[in-house]
């Protein structure tokens, strides 16, 4: 029996402490602790919220044709282009499809602006090999009027792996812009290897 009413006096005394402690006020804030969650925040809110960088996106939107050229070979080729959201508002892709050297050909690229890094990301596959190709770099401005990025590329017809690239974005006028391919080799000139000419379809 002694045994029995000590547990319900510990039962009743654990309900007690408990709730003095949930009608306590909190602890304050320490003030670095106060600087350091404020800071906090405003990262998130910047590297989430919109603003212009993903605003000037749109004007990729809808159907464009594509002239695809090799300028070292002289070579032209003509394909469709399609620019959607893959995210509203955030993330394009774009899927590209025509013919290069001859031979079917089709390329999906996810674009976007990293606010938290403040660049321009792209991220490309194609069906002419197995790889997936990464590039980011810094807009001219906050319409995207131009960009230059920079990614790393395996190059199997060399048998080089990271080899570096660069990627040239420039917006001719509302309806037209380019998209050049550099290789910038090891040492080597920078070699234009490829360029897509987008003219918006009517």
């Amino acid at each position: 029996m002694r045994t029995a009413s000590f547990l319900s006096s510990l039962v009743v005394l654990t309900l007690s402490t408990a709730a003095q402690a949930a009608d306590a006020p909190a602890p304050p804030v320490a003030k670095g602790d106060a600087e350091a969650n404020k800071a906090m925040m405003e990262r998130i809110n910047a590297a989430t919220q919109l603003g212009p960088q993903q605003s000037a996106l749109a004007k990729y939107l809808g159907r464009w044709d594509v002239d695809i050229a090799l300028p070292r070979m002289t070579a032209h080729s003509k394909g469709t282009a399609e620019y959607s959201w893959v995210i509203e508002g955030r993330w394009l892709g774009c899927r590209i499809k025509g013919s290069l050297l001859g031979q079917p050909f089709e390329e999906f690229t996810i674009l976007g602006y990293d606010s938290f890094a403040q660049s321009v990301v792209e991220v490309s596959v194609e069906s002419a090999d197995n790889s997936m190709v990464m590039s980011r770099g810094s807009p001219a401005d906050a319409t995207q009027s131009s960009s230059v990025l920079f990614g790393e590329l395996d190059e199997y017809t060399r048998g080089s792996l990271h080899r570096p690239f660069k990627v040239v974005e420039r917006w001719l006028s509302s309806s037209r812009h380019v998209t050049e391919i550099w290789d910038l080799g090891g040492g080597e000139a920078p070699i234009q290897k490829l360029t897509f000419t987008f003219t918006k379809a009517p």
